[in-house]
């Protein structure tokens, strides 16, 4: 890049030089929105969200608690949530007593948000996520009633549109919730569809922003190194399944495929790796004890630290989604950053993202043969 040279800088600005005009307006503030997701559901999801929208300009309050399992992350990343949030029951160890801690604190912290809104208000509420709505209270929706009537806008972003483990529950509450917002965010194409036609949404309401991945960090290493670094052997096929462990996640159908699979002669190793619901963990576990899968199977049913997440899926051979339902899938999308083979159900979402028998292979969710048949294919 060149300088300029004095011959080529403009004339001294004067009162004689300058004609007259009108004062330059002043710069519009920035928009002040505030995200809220203060049960931690997504805490990784929101976090970069806060973040992107802070190299915007854009004047983001973190409205989160900490996450339970990694109560460090926010700082780590160099953000600060609201520190008028109370946030101490995800301390506690029992998931009992946590469960009731940080229930009576959410009820407290929505309270006391509807009263700051009333005193000083954000421009945008981004909800994220309503815990007591999918178990069939209504009082969020009053909440949300209260925000529009101070003239705040809502914006709402659709993570799932209903409960993945029980997607007929609770319909009438979700299309109050969705018709309060005056715009919703959700991830796909198919999400839009259903939002349209099972809560009558308008087109024009909702906007389809890719998810992307959590994680951008690919470490710099082989898949060997890392297989090393996680404890995992070297010389045989890695299979990952990474996330939360829930019940649509489909992991008994895997099981039953990967008994298939260890049947036929294969030497290859399956890793689930992820926490959840306690009582799914034990189905799952229960489940592999039955098929009698024996060291085939890694089971890693435990929080997996966000430094480890990148090494799992730099070791594996294929990543596989068996999901019975969802409309979107952060694990999917991160794992796509790796260029491993792929294995995934059929699903509307995945289909946005995936070409099969290109840059995956896809099958019917239950079709236990078809799937050990695609495991082995990308072996």
């Amino acid at each position: 890049m060149t300088s300029l040279t004095q011959t080529e800088m403009p004339p001294p600005v004067t009162e004689q030089n300058v004609a007259p005009g009108p004062a330059p307006a002043s710069p519009r503030p920035p928009v002040r929105a505030y995200l809220m997701d203060m049960w931690s559901f997504i805490p990784y999801y929101i976090g970069e969200l806060c973040a992107a929208l802070r190299e915007q300009s854009v004047d983001a309050t973190l409205g989160s608690v900490r996450y339970h399992l990694d109560r460090d992350y926010f700082r780590k990343s160099g953000l600060k949530p609201d520190g008028f949030l109370l946030d101490a029951g995800g301390a506690a160890r029992s998931g009992l007593l946590r469960r009731i801690f940080k229930s009576a604190e959410y009820v407290f912290n929505l309270l006391a948000l509807a009263l700051r809104f009333s005193v000083s208000k954000p421009d945008i509420l981004h909800v994220q996520y309503l815990p007591f709505l999918e178990r069939g209270f209504s009082f969020e929706i009053w909440f949300l009633k209260w925000v529009r009537h101070l003239g705040i806008g809502v914006v709402y972003t659709v993570h799932n549109l209903t409960r993945q483990d029980a997607p007929d529950r609770n319909h009438p509450l979700y299309r109050r919730a969705y018709h309060l917002a005056d715009a919703l965010i959700c991830h796909g194409e198919e999400a839009r569809a259903q939002l349209m036609r099972e809560f009558g949404i308008f087109r024009d309401r909702i906007s389809v922003i890719p998810h992307g991945p959590l994680f951008d960090g690919k470490p710099a290493m082989s898949a060997s190194e890392a297989r090393v670094a996680v404890g995992l052997p070297v010389a045989v096929p890695i299979v990952l399944c990474l996330g939360v462990i829930s019940e649509y996640k489909g992991i008994p159908f895997l099981l039953d495929a990967w008994k298939q699979l260890i049947d036929s002669g294969s030497r290859s190793r399956l890793v689930i790796a992820g926490t959840g619901d306690t009582r799914v963990l034990e189905e799952v576990r229960e489940k592999a004890a039955s098929l009698e899968l024996g060291a085939s199977v890694d089971l890693r049913l435990e929080f997996i630290p966000v430094e480890q997440l990148p090494l799992l899926c730099q070791s594996a051979d294929i990543l596989v989604y068996p999901y019975k339902t969802g409309t979107t899938s952060g694990a999917l999308l991160t794992g796509l950053n790796y260029g491993k083979a792929i294995v995934a159900t059929t699903l509307p979402f995945f289909r946005e993202y995936l070409r099969d028998e290109d840059t995956a292979l896809l099958v019917e969710y239950g079709d236990v043969a078809a799937l050990a048949s695609s495991l082995a294919d990308r072996i």
